[in-house]
């Protein structure tokens, strides 16, 4: 249709009362998700259970990308500076959103002002574990275990600046244990040698149950501030002396700020709606994470802020510095 053609159907379908079409309406195409972590591990499994639960409620696919590095500060500052038109998303994890924040001294995005929250998915915790040959039955067993030998007890974690290894830096903080630090390139590695007997505890994520349930490795507490759903008789790091040792992690959606507010409710309701879901629920519990129980996005966007002061005061405590 050339432009005479075109205004003589406008002036027409004006003339006969017609109205303009519709806008198309959100989404209209294929929804990018991305995880700034390598594939494997937690971040997998919130790719797969939102891609999979949330596509038929949207009507578009949920496609997952990975785009890993720095702790996850590249996958998010690929969103933050993505088109803010809802289809491109980040899985914002707390490491990413408020903890990297106070790690580095330059971060190619700002947590609060390039992001537009949208909904919270689930919780985690880490779990502390060791292996089952292990003479270290409980948490008290391992401190004075780390005490008698100064400087000979290492722990893993997934990386310098994740919540393991904050999680190794708070339990030395806190109990005076003068244990070592060995940073590996994810949970995997660390598994691996922690089953091998080269580093003696792991804090890691839920990912690791399966190998507690089997005899492997045996767990001694979960560092949340209340039990995990998926294990339910492991006590807090709290319940077993270690006042003021909470660490949880968080995983939610965010997006690049200045997205339309009609997609992000959009979002938010089918997230809602996805997190109501009884089968959608079970697959999370499986995996040894909590559903939220609160989608909204002011919600999201207090514990971001929330989590930023907490993790600011607690980096300052310490030696941690990643630049």
């Amino acid at each position: 249709m050339n432009r005479k053609q075109f205004l003589r159907f406008s002036l027409g379908a004006m003339a006969a009362g017609a109205a303009w079409p519709a806008l198309a309406a959100y989404p209209d195409k294929p929804v990018m998700l991305i995880v700034p972590y390598p594939p494997g591990g937690m971040g997998s499994t919130f790719g797969n259970i939102v891609s999979e639960a949330l596509t038929p409620k949207l009507g578009e696919n949920v496609v997952v990308d990975y785009k890993a590095g720095a702790n996850g500060a590249l996958g998010a500052a690929y969103v933050a500076k993505a088109q803010p038109d809802g289809y491109t998303l980040l899985m914002a994890v707390n490491s990413t959103m408020a903890i990297n924040p106070h790690l580095y001294s330059k971060l190619p995005f700002d947590p609060i002002k390039d992001f537009t929250p949208v909904s919270m998915i689930f919780t985690n915790a880490n779990v502390l574990v060791v292996n089952a040959s292990s003479p270290v039955r409980s948490v008290k067993d391992l401190i004075a275990y780390a005490k008698a030998n100064p400087g000979k007890v290492n722990y893993g974690s997934a990386g310098n600046g994740s919540t393991p290894h904050l999680s190794g830096e708070m339990f030395r903080q806190l109990t005076g244990a003068p244990v070592v630090h060995v940073p590996y390139k994810g949970s995997g590695p660390a598994i691996v040698d922690l089953l091998g007997g080269q580093i003696d505890f792991l804090f890691v994520d839920t990912s690791v149950l399966p190998q507690v349930r089997s005899g492997k490795l045996r767990a001694l507490a979960v560092t949340g501030r209340t039990h995990l759903g998926a294990a339910p008789e492991l006590r807090t790091m709290e319940e077993e002396g270690v006042k003021g040792f909470v660490v949880d992690t968080w995983y939610s959606i965010c997006a690049p700020a200045g997205t339309p507010p009609e997609a992000v409710k959009r979002l938010n309701t089918e997230i809602a709606k996805m997190l109501a879901d009884p089968k959608v629920r079970q697959r999370m519990r499986d995996v040894g994470v909590d559903p939220a129980e609160d989608t909204s996005a002011a919600y999201l966007q207090k514990t971001i802020q929330a989590d930023s002061a907490r993790w600011k005061t607690f980096i300052k405590s310490t030696d941690i510095h990643l630049d």
